[in-house]
Formats: C-alpha cells, structure tokens, sequence
C-alpha cells in the first residue's frame, strides 16, 4: 500500500519568520498559535496530504499539555502536535522512523532538521518558500474578489435590480 503524503511543519520556525504572526507571538502566544492554525488550514494542499504542524510544549508555560507529555490535537483540517521534546527533535524522529520519507515534506530552515531530511530523502520546503506560497495566494484571492466585484452600478442598472427585488404588491 502506497505511504500517504505527509507536510510536516515547524511551527515557531515559521512563525517567528512571517511578519504577521512573528510580532504576535511574542505579546500573545496562544492567539498567534492560533492565527498560525487557520493560515495552515486555509491554505492546507487540495491532495490528501496530512499536514502535522509541530509546536515545543516547552515554550508552553502551563501550556496545553503537561510537563513530560505530548499533546495532540486535530484542528480546523490540521494535526497538531505539542512535542514533549523539541519540535526539530520530534521532527527528525518522525524522518528516521518514516516507511518511506521521501512522502514527506518539511517546512524548516533549521540546519538539523534539514540535515536529516537530506540523509533520509524527504522533501524541504523552507520557511521563506512557503511564506511566499502563501502570500502569493493571498494576492491570488484578493485579485479573484477584486476582478470579481464590479466597481460601480449605473443608475439603469440600480433600477433594474430594485425592479427585481421590489417585494410584490397584492393585487385588489
């Protein structure tokens, strides 16, 4: 049986990167892990690829899981795991233990990881190369709505749809 496609994400690697969601995580971490989630999940791949993004539950203080745990979560389409150890450690483990690595694909630019995925054959996607897919469908979105979405409505036009949608007037 065929090894599903596997997007594996170092979260606070891409976070601190993105100018959005950077300056968020240091005010208010739980909202930036959330905002983080909805951007993954919003532009997750079409594919069936699963898509695990991976957190340090040491950067947690009280945080989701308890000390000497791992967390996992599933939310809004996407994996979440809140590694006991490091995210790069419990990344570069999922790597080595993998059937088939070169299914996966990861989203760092931390030398180890990248090391690792060299040795095993996986996939790098790094953290600048994977801001810049989302921007540009970000762009892609607006250009959509804004070519979409007439400019203005002539006076013909505003008169023919009040005529269309005048509620109808009982007849006597």
């Amino acid at each position: 049986m065929a090894s599903r496609r596997e997007l594996l994400i170092d979260a606070y690697n891409v976070m601190f990167a993105d100018p959005r969601i950077g300056p968020l995580v240091r005010q208010d971490r739980e909202r930036a892990r959330d905002a983080f989630i909805a951007l993954v999940s919003q532009n997750r791949p079409a594919d069936a690829t699963r898509v695990v993004v991976v957190f340090d539950a040491h950067r947690e203080p009280g945080g989701p899981v308890a000390p000497g745990r791992q967390g996992r979560a599933y939310q809004s389409g996407v994996h979440v795991v809140f590694a006991h150890e490091t995210a790069d450690a419990w990344i570069q483990r999922r790597i080595r233990e993998h059937a088939d690595p070169t299914h996966l694909t990861v989203v760092t630019s931390d030398r180890e990881i990248l090391a690792t995925v060299r040795a095993h054959g996986a996939h790098v996607l790094r953290v600048a190369e994977f801001l810049q897919l989302h921007a540009r469908r970000r762009a892609r979105a607006r250009e959509i709505q804004e070519r979409d979405k007439p400019e203005h409505l002539s006076r013909r036009e505003l008169e023919e749809w009040e005529r269309l949608f005048e509620a109808p007037r009982d007849e006597e």
